[in-house]
């Protein structure tokens, strides 16, 4: 890094450019790219249905106030028309926010729209209830680049008290048929399956990876198999039971920088855990996304966190939505590096 810890605390300046380098290299992985991630967002979450047919203990589902249920093909098509233009820098737009995406039928015809236009990575996150083999082919076939996998045990009691109203077993092999189906097809979809970690399931993660790895149906250069670390949603999540410590709380939120959520209404909510839009950016009926990314309610937040006023705003105080794990075989992680070059030398009593 470009600085040492002697002149690491000499006042603000400093402080503000290890957030910017931070938040560089957490985003892009190059920590020269700072104004860039001003210009117009590198990802989008882009809720086309507002619906979920699992209600897990994890999730904020019970305090949706939202009515709108799905986005309107007018409203998506102004979207897709407005990110075609920034095609070459957007890194991911899924199509997905807090619901089910498959619940959304015109999901595969919303996925080839996009990849139209020259999109480079679209991505899901499903519960994998809904994938049935014919679904899987049908999505396959649009182009989808990247589907997430949520299977939170390989134990049925545990899975079925962690995913309410879904069946163990028809989860499972829906999983493992999407992943047969993408190899005969030769699709380069990438399958990342995941485990939300909490305390019911948190000594389960060595015995997952090894069954999965061991399948013989992953394609190693493309699939992930991981844990996310169960989040407290902005402290909005009632009964919330964390495993971790917090890493973030001297850090800017990537999200500010990265991220911009859609609901199916066309509200811009302030980031991905304000489920609610309590902290509303704008609508895209009224505003373009480059109108809403560069506003004075977005520069007023990002002002927040680069100054240390994250109490600005109640949701991010101890937000860990962003939180990092380490990679496989390291112990460190871009958050925790950068958490601890901002964090105050103690004073001498």
């Amino acid at each position: 890094m470009w600085y040492d810890t002697v002149e690491l605390y000499s006042g603000f300046s400093m402080s503000a450019r290890i957030k910017e380098e931070y938040l560089s290299e957490r985003i892009y992985s190059d920590r020269s790219k700072y104004f860039d991630l001003l210009e117009f967002p590198t990802h989008f979450e882009i809720e086309t249905i507002n619906a979920c047919n699992a209600r897990c203990p994890m999730c904020t589902i019970n305090e949706w106030n939202k009515e709108e249920k799905m986005m309107s093909e007018i409203l998506f098509n102004k979207i897709v028309d407005e990110l075609s233009e920034y095609s070459s820098t957007i890194k991911r737009v899924n199509l997905y926010r807090d619901g089910e995406p498959l619940l959304d039928l015109k999901l595969e015809q919303r996925i080839k729209l996009l990849k139209s236009k020259k999109i480079k990575e679209i991505a899901i996150s499903t519960n994998c209830s809904l994938l049935t083999e014919s679904r899987s082919k049908e999505l396959l076939e649009s182009g989808l680049d990247m589907i997430t996998m949520s299977i939170d045990s390989l134990d049925k009691s545990t899975y079925e008290a962690i995913r309410v109203n879904l069946n163990f077993e028809k989860s499972i092999n829906n999983v493992k048929n999407f992943l047969r189906i993408r190899n005969e097809l030769g699709s380069n979809c990438k399958v990342w399956i995941r485990m939300i970690r909490q305390k019911s399931n948190i000594d389960e993660f060595d015995q997952y990876e090894k069954y999965w790895l061991e399948t013989g149906l992953l394609n190693t250069s493309l699939d992930r198999v991981y844990y996310h670390n169960i989040f407290n949603w902005g402290g909005q999540l009632n009964g919330f039971d964390g495993i971790s410590e917090n890493t973030e709380k001297l850090l800017p939120c990537v999200a500010l920088w990265s991220l911009m959520p859609i609901f199916a209404n066309g509200d811009v909510p302030m980031c991905n855990v304000d489920f609610n839009c309590n902290h509303k950016m704008g609508n895209l009926f009224e505003s373009s996304i480059k109108e809403i990314w560069t506003s004075r309610k977005f520069s007023d937040a990002r002002d927040s966190h680069m100054n240390s006023r994250k109490s600005d705003y109640q949701m991010c105080v101890n937000c860990n939505v962003w939180e990092e794990v380490p990679p496989k075989g390291a112990t460190t992680t871009v958050s925790s590096q950068y958490a601890r070059l901002l964090t105050p030398l103690p004073t001498s009593s």
